[in-house]
């Protein structure tokens, strides 16, 4: 049985794939079964208001993951970030309707204060980047399959597309992004074809444990 409020949950978990199509899981545990959104909307039985809504959004996270794109805090319009080493991002529409330049944190979606370029955050107060937080912070995992690693991260973002994947001391040291479907090794951070030269996916690896990230690869498409 599948509710409004299941479908809520389930849509907020949709991602892009690399083939552009957006995928809906179910969202009880242990259970990743795939649903059609056809079906989604049909058992949801949304309102018309309802699927305008989801539609759109949808239309929104593609864009935001194939053009690099989010929405002002201005105008709500959505912007493209072309300088990715600078969090200050400038809104055309917002610059011409004020008259004067409007700049705003891509980070913590605020009217930008502070001098820039900035890569870490602005001067709003609460502007950080989770991810890199989680990067910091995470625990580390002791691999049941692979002896002799120590210090390596439970969390890491994957070196390709930058997603954020958490690995289980359960499996091999090497994970397959669900995202961009590149395959890399939890330990060294390397390609796995790469690792793979000088190590198997049960032993250690050459160049050691990779040091906690500190910052988020922005994939490249």
């Amino acid at each position: 049985y599948l509710n409004k409020r299941a479908v809520f949950l389930t849509f907020h978990s949709v991602y892009v794939s690399i083939q552009g199509k957006s995928k809906f899981v179910c969202g009880q545990p242990n259970c990743n079964k795939e649903w059609p959104y056809v079906e989604v909307r049909k058992m949801a039985l949304l309102t018309p208001e309802e699927r305008e809504y989801f539609e759109s959004t949808m239309a929104l996270n593609t864009a935001r993951e194939y053009f690099n794109s989010k929405t002002c805090p201005g105008c709500n319009f959505s912007v493209t970030r072309k300088n990715e080493s600078n969090l200050s991002v400038r809104c055309q529409i917002c610059t011409e309707r004020k008259g004067k330049p409007y700049e705003f944190c891509w980070q913590c979606l605020k009217e930008w204060k502070g001098s820039q370029p900035r890569t870490d955050r602005c001067d709003n107060d609460g502007c950080f980047n989770e991810a890199l937080k989680t990067l910091r912070t995470c625990p580390e995992i002791l691999f049941e399959s692979v002896k002799n690693v120590r210090g390596c991260p439970s969390i890491r973002a994957c070196p390709n597309c930058g997603s954020l994947l958490e690995h289980t001391s359960k499996k091999c040291k090497n994970l397959l992004c669900p995202r961009c479907r590149v395959e890399f090794c939890f330990v060294c951070l390397k390609v796995t074809s790469n690792c793979l030269k000088t190590s198997t996916h049960y032993q250690p690896c050459s160049d050691g444990v990779a040091p906690r990230q500190t910052s988020i690869p922005v994939w490249h498409q």
